[in-house]
């Protein structure tokens, strides 16, 4: 077999450059080939940083920024903040349209959303499940005698001695609080 290839980055090289080698980068080769008249916003694309340090390095390197220019850029930067924030706000928004203000732990056919499968189905308990846990004749119903082991006095024999019934208490908003505490837990991959 030949040699394996060495994996490239996904991120081109000249945006993940430190300061250092940015300047060296844009003093060897950027400034030289550069012959537009917008420099501030051409070296925030070219290397992939924000107003400030496109400004702040491109001082460095000498090159004559107008007062002009420099709000300009800040101002737009500013502009695309301010729109990108809007666009979280109104997507959240609409999030919550879609849930109509509802339990998100919760609908129509679960009583307790647990997750949900790659395929984007939810599973955990059923409202039918929820009622036969609420119902505490119910539950005791389910549960078998609970019994210890105790060996016969005269015959070293095993005997079953059933205890007397116990109550079982079932508190469900401690039950929802309990799981909702262990879904955020758990990691996600």
């Amino acid at each position: 077999m030949g040699k394996k290839r060495k994996k490239s980055a996904s991120t081109p090289r000249v945006k993940r450059m430190n300061r250092n080698s940015r300047l060296q980068s844009a003093a060897a080769s950027w400034l030289k080939s550069y012959n537009g008249t917008c420099h501030i916003r051409a070296y925030r694309k070219y290397f992939g940083v924000d107003a400030g340090t496109a400004i702040a390095e491109l001082r460095i390197l000498g090159v004559p920024l107008t007062d002009d220019a420099v709000r300009k850029a800040k101002e737009s930067e500013k502009a695309s903040t301010r729109a990108k924030q809007a666009r979280k706000e109104k997507r959240l928004q609409r999030r919550q349209e879609r849930q109509g203000g509802e339990d998100p732990w919760s609908d129509e056919t679960f009583a307790y959303i647990a997750g949900y499968t790659g395929w984007g189905f939810p599973y955990g308990i059923t409202w039918e499940e929820m009622e036969r846990f609420a119902d505490q004749d119910s539950l005791d119903a389910t549960l078998p005698p609970r019994t210890w082991k105790s060996p016969h006095p005269q015959t070293d024999e095993i005997w079953f001695i059933a205890r007397p019934e116990e109550e079982v208490p079932f508190d469900l908003e401690e039950f929802l609080r309990y799981h909702a505490e262990a879904d955020k837990s758990v990691t996600k991959f």
